[in-house]
């Protein structure tokens, strides 16, 4: 209830110097109800701020705030430029508080390509994570991002893209937070490393 905010994000990859930058804001509709807007751009031939896509979600919390389990969904939609496939996609969401002084999330998503030539199938992604608060300094945990394929095309082990890596996060003052993160790819279809970013306001 009440949340409002906005945030930057940075992703670069060393080995291809990939960049890509992110720029959304949200607010909460009521106590259970989030939307978000999100523009992104990225480093391609042609300019080092061509725009990649713009993005609509909602998320949707469906347990109530009183209680250390948390679940819930985010609805996206996005479009895609340069005549490139859009994608809606539905995430379940789920986060664990205050376990050993760690909170822990797990979100799997499904994805169905339209548009212009879009994939077959949906296709499955999961995320997960670890954090805990140090008594005196930043938040700091444990980030997996893994992609399958489609359920068309489920992929082998060593084809699918599963990246882990540490993460802190800095609370500047009451309304500012820096996010610093690595990830590191664990099969060859994997980046090696990317390096990521975000600096969030919150109102």
């Amino acid at each position: 209830e009440g949340e409002r905010g906005w945030e930057y994000r940075a992703t670069y990859d060393p080995d291809s110097e990939g960049l890509a930058q992110r720029f959304h804001y949200q607010q909460a509709l009521n106590g259970e109800l989030r939307w978000r807007a999100v523009a992104q751009v990225r480093k391609t031939d042609d300019s080092d701020v061509d725009l990649d896509y713009l993005r609509g979600e909602i998320v949707w919390q469906v347990t109530p705030d009183d209680q250390k389990y948390q679940s819930g969904f985010r609805f996206e939609g996005r479009y895609r430029f340069n005549d490139r496939p859009g994608d809606i996609t539905v995430h379940w969401a789920n986060q664990w508080k205050h376990i050993d002084y760690w909170t822990m999330r797990f979100i799997v998503g499904a994805t169905q390509q339209i548009g212009n030539d879009p994939a077959d199938g949906l296709q499955i992604q999961t995320r997960a994570s670890a954090m805990t608060s140090l008594s005196y300094g930043p938040k700091i945990g444990l980030e997996l991002f893994s992609e399958y394929g489609s359920t068309s095309d489920w992929l082998d082990a060593n084809e699918q893209e599963h990246e882990f890596g540490p993460v802190a996060v800095w609370k500047l003052n009451e309304d500012w937070n820096l996010y610093s993160g690595a990830l590191f790819g664990l099969t060859d279809a994997s980046a090696d490393s990317q390096l990521r970013f975000r600096l969030s306001k919150g109102f």
